[in-house]
C-alpha cells in the first residue's frame, strides 16, 4: 500500500512537470505580469515548493500554482464572430481563474475580488481551463487579463484583443451582444483533479449559451451519471462526488446541450492513496 502511494506522488510531480513543459513549448513569449513585491504573489518567481526546495517536499504540503497554458498576447476580431480566449492553470489546492476586463495597474491585481467559489481542499492538485467570450464586435482594442489563484498566490497574463481595423463604417452596432441564439460553449472546468481517497471533490462546468443549456454527465465508460447518495449533479451544473475510491478513477465528461448544438469537455479524476501510517 505505501509503495502504491509513493508511485501516485511521482505521478502528481510528473504531471506538474509535464505542464510546465507544454507552458513553455506553446508559449514562446512570456506576457504574464510578475509582482516583485516583498509579497511574493507573483507568477513566477520563488520557491513554488516543487522540485526547487533544497528539501524535497510533497505537491501537497505547500501552495504553488503555474500556468499550463497562457493565453495568447493579443488576438484579431473577425467581423461578426465571437471571440474566444483560454486559459488554463494548474495548482495545489482548487486554484481558481477568472477574468478582468480592461488595463490594470500591477498594485491592483492582488486586490481584485474573485467571482469563483473555490472549495478548500489542502490535498488536491488541480488543472483548471477557463474560456472568456467576447460575443460582441468591439469598438476599440481591450486588454483581456487571466487570473489565476490559490492559497496565497496569484498568477495573471493578458491578452489584447483588436477590432477588424477597416470594419468600423460596415458595423452599425459595437459593444453590443450579437442577437439570436448561440450554441454551448463551456467556459469553466478541470481538465484533471487529483485528491485524496474519501475526499469531497466537485467537478465544475460552466456554461455560456443563449437559450440556456441541458447540462448531464457521462462516466468513463459512456454512461449516463444518475444522482445516487455518492454522486450528484449540483443545480449549477457541477458534479459532486462524495468519499471518492479508488475505483472512481477516470474520465468524466460534462455535456452541454441546446437546439443550436452541444459541447463536451472531460475530467480525469484521479484517487490518490493515503499514505499509512
Amino acid at each position: 500500500m505505501q509503495k502504491m502511494n509513493i508511485n501516485m506522488l511521482l505521478i502528481a510531480q510528473l504531471v506538474l512537470f509535464a505542464a510546465c513543459i507544454q507552458s513553455r513549448a506553446i508559449d514562446e513569449v512570456d506576457n504574464s505580469i510578475e509582482s516583485t513585491g516583498a509579497g511574493g504573489s507573483g507568477g513566477g518567481g520563488g520557491d513554488d515548493g516543487v522540485g526547487q526546495s533544497p528539501k524535497q517536499r510533497s505537491p501537497f504540503e505547500t501552495d504553488w500554482i503555474k500556468f499550463a497554458k497562457k493565453p495568447p498576447t493579443q488576438l484579431l476580431q473577425s467581423l461578426g464572430q465571437p471571440v474566444e480566449i483560454a486559459c488554463e492553470v494548474m495548482g495545489s489546492q482548487v486554484p481558481t481563474v477568472q477574468w478582468v476586463v480592461g488595463h490594470l495597474p500591477l498594485s491592483e491585481i492582488d486586490s481584485v475580488e474573485s467571482n469563483v467559489i473555490s472549495e478548500s481542499s489542502p490535498s488536491a492538485i488541480v488543472r483548471v481551463r477557463s474560456v472568456h467570450v467576447i460575443d460582441h464586435m468591439l469598438s476599440e482594442a481591450r486588454t483581456y487579463t487571466c487570473i489565476g489563484r490559490t492559497g496565497g498566490k496569484t498568477i495573471y497574463s493578458s491578452t489584447i484583443v483588436y477590432p477588424q481595423p477597416d470594419m468600423k463604417e460596415l458595423v452599425q452596432v459595437r459593444d453590443k451582444p450579437f442577437p439570436g441564439p448561440q450554441k454551448p460553449r463551456i467556459v469553466y472546468n478541470e481538465k484533471l483533479h487529483l485528491d485524496l481517497v474519501d475526499s469531497n471533490i466537485v467537478l465544475p462546468c460552466k456554461v455560456h449559451a443563449r437559450p440556456r443549456a441541458e447540462v448531464f454527465w457521462m462516466n468513463g465508460e459512456g454512461k449516463l451519471i444518475e444522482p445516487n447518495h455518492r454522486f450528484k449533479i449540483l443545480p449549477s451544473g457541477d458534479l459532486l462526488l462524495s468519499n471518492i475510491k479508488w475505483e472512481d478513477m477516470g474520465a468524466y465528461r460534462c455535456i452541454a446541450r441546446n437546439a443550436m448544438g452541444k459541447d463536451s469537455a472531460d475530467t480525469f479524476v484521479y484517487p490518490v492513496l493515503k499514505e499509512d501510517k
